[in-house]
């Protein structure tokens, strides 16, 4: 999970499962998609920074 592309595999993730699902319109599936992936994105950078001095690697 603090890997940076693990951001944007929930984002794809979502938007296949709810594309294929097939009950929701376009707007609603790019909306939840884009907003975990930014959500996951925002703990992955919250998490970085707060990381950085610990073990001395960045």
């Amino acid at each position: 999970m603090n890997r940076w592309y693990f951001p944007f595999l929930v984002g794809i993730i979502i938007f296949v499962f709810l594309f294929l699902l097939g009950d929701y319109e376009m707007t609603l599936i790019l909306t939840l998609s884009g907003g975990f992936t930014l959500g996951f994105f925002l703990m992955y950078w919250f998490n970085r920074e707060g990381n950085k001095g610990k073990d001395g690697v960045s």
